[in-house]
């Protein structure tokens, strides 16, 4: 099979495109997961402008009820909108068993993907730092974790090479595993993972600017930081929408290569 190239600025424009002009279908999606984290969040005193840097928070401890939510939302929004990207379905119940279990898989593969990272970069890091103390030039510790640090960044762009396992997960498309999606995005590490990258500029910026608004005004009423916390959780998961666009468009660029592949093969 020829090697497939991923067109960066026409993949870009689909996703962002596809995202601000179904902006309707992204609060069908996600405004109650919204709204239930914003409440987990006033529950637990606002943990989310703690995090914004607010040192006066009272639950700068807490937050863990936020975070396990926040997590949970982003993979069921990601699952929910990347078959709606690809088959145009909108998926309105917010919760079922069905769609646990594409959420539950979905998680697993994210989970074995970061642990594989951690793994590759601990054993990369701990052999750097047996070399450098051999030679004399720093402690195991020390130089094992800054090689870590750097190599977790380089092992992460190959990983990217299996970004489209997810899409696959969510359209139970079984077809498309770890060694097809290798095989399929070869060449194409740069630009999926700077892809990535570039989706979610956009409301990294816009959460910069909410957080810089909410220490300009410095409010200390109920109702104003439960606003900036709905507003920032909002703006989090608009961005996993983003990247859920990236991926589904990326996925159906490369599929519909991949088909025409065994087309030609099946026919000759």
């Amino acid at each position: 099979m020829p090697e497939i190239k991923l067109p960066l600025k026409e993949a870009l424009k689909r996703s962002f495109y596809f995202a601000f002009n179904h902006i309707d279908t992204f609060f069908k999606i996600s405004l109650l997961w919204g709204l239930i984290i914003a409440g987990t969040d006033a529950l637990e005193g606002f943990p989310s402008l703690c995090y914004a840097g607010d040192e006066n928070c009272m639950a700068q401890k807490g937050g863990n009820l936020y975070i396990l939510i926040m997590f949970f939302a982003g993979v069921s929004i990601s699952v929910s909108y990347i078959v709606y990207v690809i088959e145009r379905t909108e998926f309105s119940r917010f919760f079922n068993l069905f769609w646990a279990k594409k959420n539950f898989k979905y998680i697993w593969t994210m989970i074995k993907l970061i642990f594989a990272g951690i793994i590759i970069s601990f054993m990369v890091g701990l052999l750097f730092g047996l070399i450098f103390h051999a030679l004399g030039l720093g402690s195991v510790k020390q130089v094992s974790l800054v090689v870590s640090l750097i190599s977790f960044f380089f092992v992460g762009m190959f990983l990217s090479r299996y970004a489209l396992v997810f899409p696959a997960i969510a359209l139970e498309n079984k077809e498309i595993d770890f060694e097809t999606s290798y095989k399929l995005t070869k060449g194409n590490i740069n630009t999926i993972f700077w892809g990535a990258v570039a989706i979610s500029l956009p409301m990294t910026l816009a959460s910069i600017v909410m957080t810089t608004l909410y220490f300009a005004v410095g409010s200390e009423n109920w109702l104003i930081n439960f606003l900036f916390s709905f507003a920032l959780v909002m703006i989090s998961l608009f961005n996993e929408a983003l990247k859920a666009s990236f991926l589904a468009h990326i996925y159906q660029y490369f599929i519909y290569f991949y088909n025409q592949s065994r087309k030609k093969e099946e026919a000759a």
